[in-house]
């Protein structure tokens, strides 16, 4: 099967214009951070799928798959499509940048797709809490992930039909189509679904906070009940703000893949630009960096898990 080089030709200006120090900052902030990245979200990972206890939650089996995205992030996408796809010097491996564009799409479009299972999940604990445990069981939570992870290898998949069959300006043309769709489809119409879930959501457990500590308030309230009602309300509210946050940081990280793509629409000289197209990786990397810490930050029992993985002492379930 030929091989094209039309990505490369896409991302790669006049060796003469190439700016070397770019090149090198970007080279050792991309491999910084994608240490991070492993790190952090192995050990969230392992923390989740080593603790019966944590795998029989649904919300955490999302959040385990969210860790899968991050470190494909940063096993494949960090060393290879960031240093060897975007940038104006040619690599002997950069031929294969039609590969390493695949998993940047799966990566991508896994993360994406994993947010909208974690904002459906906490819509439901929110909104039909007495029907939670029947509507999202373990079983269906599974069937979700693989749905997500079905989707994510299709949008690579669909890529690599013509990427083996077409070259030159031909393949350009139908890959930047193809980008502008993944741009609307996979990004902008679910960032706008799970930051509208995300918001109502919040708004919604503030409100329900209010009644909760209004009750507590009247005379003829049970404390008791009060306090457990308080209980439950914190812990919802903050699994669903380390959700909020979670969505918040990867809307922002996609701000400037967004302007990217609205200069390539506007003009095809993209050699002027380096800088924002750089840019607009490493905030995908930094946004898969910074998840674990946001779950261990708000999530009790993940931080505990994680702690005591990394301190090597044996948690019993």
């Amino acid at each position: 099967m030929p091989m094209n080089n039309s990505l490369l030709e896409a991302n790669i200006s006049d060796r003469s214009s190439c700016d070397q120090a770019l090149e090198t900052t970007f080279m050792v902030l991309n491999i910084a951070f994608g240490a991070v990245i492993l790190l952090g979200n192995v050990s969230v990972f392992l923390s989740i799928a080593t603790r019966p206890r944590l795998r029989r939650q649904p919300m955490n089996l999302f959040i385990a798959s969210l860790a899968i995205t991050d470190i494909l992030m940063a096993a494949v996408v960090v060393p290879s499509y960031s240093l060897f796809c975007v940038g104006c010097l040619e690599y002997s491996v950069s031929r294969y940048c039609w590969f390493m564009e695949g998993s940047k799409d799966i990566a991508l479009a896994s993360s994406i797709y994993n947010l909208l299972a974690i904002s459906y999940d906490r819509a439901l604990a929110v909104y039909q809490p007495l029907q939670y445990p029947v509507l999202m069981t373990r079983r269906r939570a599974i069937f979700i992930i693989i749905i997500i992870w079905s989707l994510s290898f299709s949008v690579a998949l669909i890529r690599n039909f013509w990427n083996h069959t077409l070259t030159g300006d031909e393949l350009s043309a139908i890959n930047h189509k193809y980008n502008v769709i993944l741009l609307i489809v996979v990004l902008l119409i679910p960032c706008i679904i799970i930051s509208v879930v995300n918001i109502k959501i919040m708004r919604t457990i503030r409100k329900q906070a209010h009644q909760v500590f209004a009750l507590k308030n009247t005379q003829d309230a049970d404390k008791t009940v009060s306090t457990e009602s308080q209980t439950e309300m914190a812990r919802k509210w903050k699994g669903t703000i380390a959700c909020a946050v979670v969505v918040f940081v990867f809307v922002v990280s996609w701000i400037p893949r967004i302007s990217f793509n609205i200069r390539s629409v506007i003009t095809t000289d993209l050699s002027s630009n380096m800088l924002l197209q750089k840019l607009s990786i490493f905030f995908f990397i930094v946004q898969s960096s910074v998840n674990p810490f946001i779950y261990s930050f708000y999530r009790a029992d993940i931080r505990r898990a994680t702690l005591k993985l990394l301190s090597c002492n044996k948690l019993g379930s």
